[in-house]
């Protein structure tokens, strides 16, 4: 209980106490009941004063507000919008004489959202709602105004410990606020499905100065790995990102015969010591290889007589983790290889590469080495034949994600891959 001390030394009246933290607390915006207890011997709760008072309530700038008090004195509907300390005076009414001087402490609501809000997207989010001094106030009825958002406007209420359960669809960009007793306490802001970052090289005029740029961005000084392919194709590069991947290493292009400056400036940047080159001598010549080696660097070359062969050697180094799939795009697919191959990267799935009606020989074996179990073609059959398809089927479990262009193919890609964790 919160004991005030008397200010006025008259008789009868001499001191009060508020019933409970509640009464002396109060929610900014709230209507409320302010319970007390009055009595007539200052520091002595065994003499209770029993005359008529009247409550008046007092701002920092001297505003009053004047109450009435009923019989079991509790002053009735109290509402206070600002926050602050408020001084609570009550006077005794004739015949009886005396002031007794208590502290109201005004606090805003608070409300604390975990998550936030995606558009067109049905979210579940949890709320809690305290004062400002963190505790949980409970049973209280909240407003979630999703009208600016293109969505209803919620009434919910406080559980026990002061939380609430939200679920949402917004349709439009906004802010959702959240309001008890007429005051915003909190908001909710509707964000995208993702965060677009800021654009990497734009401003670089090749794929040369692109790719050193990518590398620039995602690797720091001290990275040990760097992987080398020619500018002008991009099979090898695209079946080396799994294997980018699991070495840690950007991927840096050149020209296919002799090493461009920049990239020799993004090698010693990154302070590599190993470089993978990806191709045969007609992909990244020898002369690049052999300046590479004279200048310090541990160079190894993982490369096929043709792309479908590179790609095997390869997977061969990347293996299969823990999914056993394997993706297969056509060797001049270049857009579908693109759309799967960061995933995967990630999942640590090879991506090999055939023609369009037949299978070479080095992805044949490759499979087999690999010990696949599935097999996800990539593009329609105008791309992957469909006798490849059923030649596949004989051994493995095969899954097509094409479509009728390289578009459609793509989104198929996409909800795939987002849709199940593993092919």
């Amino acid at each position: 209980m919160a004991f005030a001390a008397v200010i006025d030394d008259t008789q009868y009246l001499e001191g009060l106490y508020f019933m409970s933290s509640t009464d002396s607390t109060i929610i900014a915006g709230e209507t409320t009941n302010i319970n007390i207890k009055l009595f007539q011997d200052m520091g002595s709760y065994e003499n209770p004063f029993t005359g008529s008072v009247t409550a008046i309530i007092s701002d920092s700038n001297g505003n009053q507000t004047i109450y009435p008090v009923s019989g079991n004195y509790t002053i009735s509907n109290v509402t206070i919008d600002t926050p602050g300390d408020y001084s609570l005076n009550i006077v005794a009414s004739y015949p009886n004489y005396g002031l007794a001087v208590g502290t109201l402490n005004v606090v805003n609501a608070v409300a604390n959202v975990s998550g936030s809000l995606v558009i067109n997207s049905k979210n579940t989010l949890s709320i809690k709602v305290t004062d400002s001094d963190g505790s949980p106030l409970v049973r209280k009825s909240i407003t979630v105004d999703g009208s600016t958002v293109g969505t209803t406007t919620q009434s919910l209420t406080t559980l026990n410990d002061g939380t609430i359960s939200l679920q949402m669809t917004p349709s439009s960009y906004g802010t959702v606020n959240i309001i008890h007793a007429g005051h915003v306490i909190g908001t909710i802001p509707v964000v995208p499905a993702y965060t677009q970052n800021a654009r990497i090289g734009g401003t670089t005029e090749d794929n040369v100065s692109l790719s050193v740029e990518i590398a620039k961005s995602g690797w720091t000084e001290g990275t040990s790995n760097v992987m080398l392919t020619r500018d002008d194709q991009f099979s090898d590069a695209l079946a080396a990102v799994p294997l980018s991947k699991k070495l840690n290493a950007p991927i840096l292009m050149t020209d296919s015969s002799a090493l461009d400056e920049r990239v020799l400036a993004g090698l010693r940047q990154l302070s590599a010591r190993n470089v993978y080159i990806i191709g045969g001598t007609a992909a990244i010549s020898q002369s690049i290889q052999d300046s590479l080696s004279s200048m310090g660097f541990n160079v190894t070359r993982i490369a096929g007589a043709q792309r479908y062969d590179t790609a095997a050697m390869i997977s061969s180094v990347v293996g299969v983790d823990n999914t056993y799939t394997i993706y297969l795009a056509n060797g001049y697919g270049i857009p579908d290889a693109i759309a799967v191959s960061a995933f995967a990267a990630e999942q640590g799935s090879p991506i090999l590469l055939t023609e369009q009606a037949q299978l070479p020989a080095s992805t044949i074996q490759a499979l087999t080495d690999l010990g696949a179990d599935n097999i996800v073609l990539l593009g329609g059959e105008a791309v992957i034949s469909s006798e490849v398809e059923n030649e596949l089927g004989i051994k493995y479990s095969v899954k097509r994600w094409g479509g009728y262009d390289r578009y459609d193919t793509q989104s198929t890609i996409f909800r795939n891959l987002l849709n199940t964790e593993n092919p």
